[in-house]
């Protein structure tokens, strides 16, 4: 009798590797998908090869979706200057979006009976990886061992041991998810709302402490909202070859100058509140740069539809909400919003901070200004000071009838 195969999302860690020795027991024959959105450092990917095949797997797959990723993702999520709840750059949660799509195509290829991932049922990414799964490929059993037996991190370390496979204590600690976008990190720390991680839960950005005094000064240069190019203030370039490369880039500079940590608290689609570390230097840069280009090239009421346009589009991307057609109307939306989003931002990496230095771009609303002979704190070619006393006197009489209307006895 031929046995069942299932196809694994597999990154080596804990929970993922309970479940494929789970199944192996349980009669599978387990496939492993290793999706490569940004967590695979040199060498990384024949470790995890490595160990899909220690543990049991029949069969295992590397699939590169790094430039896909950015390319449907990350440009969007920086035209919408996207932050959850103002501060955490979504990290590993949209890449769920991505790495799903990836698993569904292996198993499709190896035709597969099933599809599995490592997901808890108290986060978010078992919704993420499910909505996509019965999105594409509805006929495919879900199997989530780590989800339906409510299992323990020291539950699954024990299971793992107790057959003769190690488990580093790391692991056993922090659920730790490197991607492309950032890095989450969930601890004993984050399970409540009052501790921090500790220096040893953080995996390559520094301490301010540590940081070096210096900061570096960048040029960071977007053409239609996309980033084209970053310069060091000293001419070097920062690798470019790939659409992801920047980004990359970034994440390394901005870590070494302690820029990028945070904890972000908020609620999640399932309706529970959570905390989670995350390290995400490389996008909290190049939000904050595009933000910047935004407000001088953009006028107010495009910033003020953008903020509030972007961010939907945001939270709906973070809750797996990617096939509704609303996405794509939101898309043209924030595409047509940076057909002058060009130029330049100067910043300054240093000691855990971005400090936005200066912008400039030919679309400039600043320079068109002062070309019309506007200049702010000086005065007007366009308006004598008669013309701006009755202006001011104008614009006052909404609130000085609101205060009398507030008090009829004066």
């Amino acid at each position: 009798m031929t046995k069942r195969k299932i196809v694994l999302a597999f990154s080596g860690g804990l929970d993922t590797s309970y479940a494929l020795v789970d199944f192996r027991e349980k009669g599978w024959d387990v496939v492993t998908a290793n999706i490569d959105t940004g967590g695979l450092h040199s060498g990384e990917a024949e470790v995890v090869k490595a160990r899909a095949e220690e543990l049991g797997a029949v069969e295992h797959h590397v699939v590169d979706a790094r430039a896909e990723l950015y390319d449907r993702v990350v440009t969007y999520a920086i035209k919408a200057n996207y932050l959850r709840n103002g501060a955490y750059p979504s990290c590993v949660g949209a890449e769920r979006l991505i790495q799903a799509e990836k698993v569904v195509q292996v198993a499709l290829e190896v035709g597969a009976d099933a599809v599995a991932h490592g997901s808890t049922g108290a986060g978010a990414d078992h919704v993420r990886y499910d909505a996509v799964i019965r999105a594409l490929a509805p006929h495919l059993e879900i199997v989530t061992p780590i989800r339906d037996e409510r299992l323990t991190r020291e539950g699954e370390t024990e299971f793992l041991r107790s057959r003769g496979y190690q488990v580093s204590e790391k692991v056993k600690l922090y659920s730790i998810n490197e991607g492309l976008i950032g890095t989450s990190i969930g601890g004993e720390e984050t399970y409540s709302s009052w501790e921090y991680l500790p220096e040893s839960a953080w995996t390559y950005t520094k301490s301010i402490d540590e940081a070096p005094e210096k900061g570096v000064e960048l040029l960071i240069s977007f053409e239609k909202g996309e980033v084209v190019s970053a310069v060091t203030a000293d001419g070097e370039p920062l690798p470019n070859e790939n659409n992801y490369d920047i980004l990359s880039a970034l994440n390394v500079l901005g870590g070494e100058h302690g820029v990028g940590r945070g904890i972000h608290m908020g609620s999640t689609m399932v309706g529970n509140l959570a905390r989670v570390g995350f390290e995400a230097p490389g996008m909290l840069i190049l939000i904050a740069a595009h933000r910047e280009l935004e407000k001088l090239v953009l006028s107010n009421r495009q910033q003020a539809t953008k903020a509030t346009l972007g961010n939907t589009y945001g939270d709906l991307l973070h809750e797996a909400v990617y096939f509704d057609p609303i996405m794509d109307d939101f898309r043209a939306f924030l595409d047509s919003s940076q057909t002058r989003v060009t130029g330049t931002v100067r910043v300054l990496l240093h000691k855990g901070n971005i400090v936005l230095l200066g912008s400039k771009s030919p679309y400039s609303l600043l320079d068109a200004a002062t070309r019309s002979g506007v200049v702010y704190g000086h005065g007007s070619s366009l308006w004598t000071g008669e013309q701006a006393r009755a202006f001011a006197h104008m614009y006052s009489v909404p609130g000085a009838i609101a205060r009398a209307a507030a008090d009829p006895a004066e």
